[in-house]
């Protein structure tokens, strides 16, 4: 790799790392996110906090912190096939994950993943959110539906790689083992709360009368 691409990987760490829940929910909300809610920097707990107007856009800006890295490794070096792009994507996601302008602490890398997947893995991903959406949509709680999305995805991208009969990429299916390893281990915390029904509900007026 020459040096121009390389230097994609970090640059791609440095956007992945802007913690745009934070910065947005203490400009616009007039509050420190890592002190309210579950203290996660995400858009779950800004929107559930401050309401979709501030949490939707922290939504799509943490999606594209994944895809944008993806997408430019792609466009300016079309000759290092998925490697390069991965790369980046999963720089991105580490950076969300351990944000050094949070003293190396960040957010559980859900949407960040979702952007770098919804490039590389476009099929796996819609499927992804299938699940994602059908569990939150049933149960009302966005971490369960997060990890459920999280098993899914490298179970997904296996399954649809057989069904269509592609050349199926190894780095990218170990990629997708990863996140959803690492989304299911940050998640810990939440899966004791599901199991003892104490979980923070996705709902913003539930929630705050549960904190009554």
């Amino acid at each position: 790799m020459s040096f121009e691409s390389l230097a994609m990987i970090p640059a791609s760490f440095v956007l992945g790392s802007i913690p745009f829940g934070f910065l947005m929910a203490k400009f616009l909300g007039g509050i420190d996110i890592r002190k309210e809610g579950s203290g996660n920097i995400g858009a779950t707990n800004v929107t559930r906090l401050l309401g979709w107007k501030i949490g939707f856009p922290v939504l799509l800006l943490d999606i594209a912190k994944g895809a944008l890295p993806v997408l430019l490794a792609k466009y300016l070096f079309p000759d290092r096939t998925d490697i390069l792009p991965l790369l980046c994507g999963i720089s991105a996601v580490l950076g969300h994950i351990f944000s050094p302008f949070l003293k190396f602490k960040g957010g559980k890398g859900v949407a960040t993943s979702f952007g770098v997947f919804a490039v590389l893995a476009p099929g796996s991903i819609m499927i992804t959110l299938i699940v994602f959406l059908s569990l939150k949509k049933i149960f009302g709680f966005v971490s369960l539906g997060s990890i459920g999305g999280a098993i899914a995805l490298p179970i997904s991208y296996y399954s649809l790689s057989l069904i269509e009969g592609k050349n199926f990429n190894t780095p990218i299916f170990w990629a997708t083992v990863s996140v959803s390893l690492t989304i299911l281990f940050l998640h810990r915390t939440n899966l004791i709360r599901l199991v003892k029904g104490k979980e923070f509900t996705s709902d913003k007026e539930k929630y705050h009368r549960d904190q009554e």
